[in-house]
């Protein structure tokens, strides 16, 4: 049919002006190479554990921190003192002691009853009333016992509630300029943002046709601040599951060791690998 051969003549014309567009600007984007960004690893927002008013505070933004570093304190005044408070009850074992001594008494009371009964020299009925007296001398010594050991988890709740008027860092890195200030309460902010640093994340952008083509690189590295001089190598660490279908491209990322190179510094992959 003449229709149909030309219909067919277009779309094959058609398609081979997109495939030569498509090798056009993968061509273009290996001599330019690949766009990236380079980041922090991770960044950490510390929650205040507690609502209150900061104490003091003892890092300044820019600081470097190691995992478990004293970030800050909250006005800890009251639950200080209701940690001496239920340390003091705690240690209050006289009502335990007097009821085990009242306990141990009506033992040895009973078992003189009840040799005294094998003698026919006591009555049954004064051995049972001894039995019973000493079964709730038991259960005021049980209560004692059970009471001072709700008395001792209340002072290690209390010690809990103390350790939580401390902020430290749970990772290594550097403290950001958003920090708390003493006498501002932390009621709907962070006190403090920690960036890691070490290593940094690096992202590459790559064009989603020539994603095969990049992660078959031997060897990846950078070109930061331009200084095409000194390639950096980077570590590939994965490659995202999803694409960006408005730019199409698919980001990849790397791991950067090196204490001379900041978060935000611009930086790009060369055409090849060297």
């Amino acid at each position: 049919m003449p229709g149909f051969s030309v219909v067919s003549r277009g779309l094959s014309i058609i398609v081979s002006a997109l495939l030569a567009t498509t090798g056009t600007l993968s061509a273009q984007t290996l001599d330019i190479g690949i766009n990236c960004t380079i980041r922090p690893l991770q960044i950490v927002e510390l929650a205040a554990p507690i609502n209150g008013i900061v104490s003091e505070v003892f890092v300044r933004p820019g600081a470097t921190v190691a995992a478990g570093d004293l970030i800050a304190r909250f006005d800890s005044d009251i639950s200080a003192a209701a940690l001496a408070s239920a340390e003091l009850r705690a240690t209050l074992t006289s009502g335990r002691d007097a009821a085990m001594a009242q306990r141990d008494a009506l033992v040895a009371r009973v078992e003189r009853l009840e040799r005294g009964v094998a003698r026919r020299a006591v009555s049954q009925a004064d051995l049972e009333a001894a039995r019973i007296e000493l079964a709730l001398s038991e259960g005021s010594l049980n209560r004692e016992i059970e009471q001072l050991r709700v008395a001792q988890m209340v002072a290690e709740e209390a010690r809990v509630a103390l350790s939580k008027a401390e902020v430290r860092s749970p990772v290594a890195g550097q403290v950001g300029e958003d920090i708390i200030d003493v006498g501002e309460s932390a009621q709907g902010r962070s006190v403090a943002v920690v960036y890691v640093n070490d290593p940094l994340r690096v992202e590459a952008y790559v064009p989603t046709p020539m994603l095969a083509a990049f992660l078959d690189r031997a060897a990846f590295q950078i070109i930061v601040n331009g200084d095409n001089a000194q390639p950096i190598a980077v570590s590939l660490d994965y490659v995202a599951q999803v694409a960006d279908l408005s730019s199409n491209t698919q980001s990849v990322y790397f791991t950067l060791q090196a204490d001379d190179i900041l978060p935000g510094y611009q930086c790009r992959f060369p055409a090849h690998s060297n």
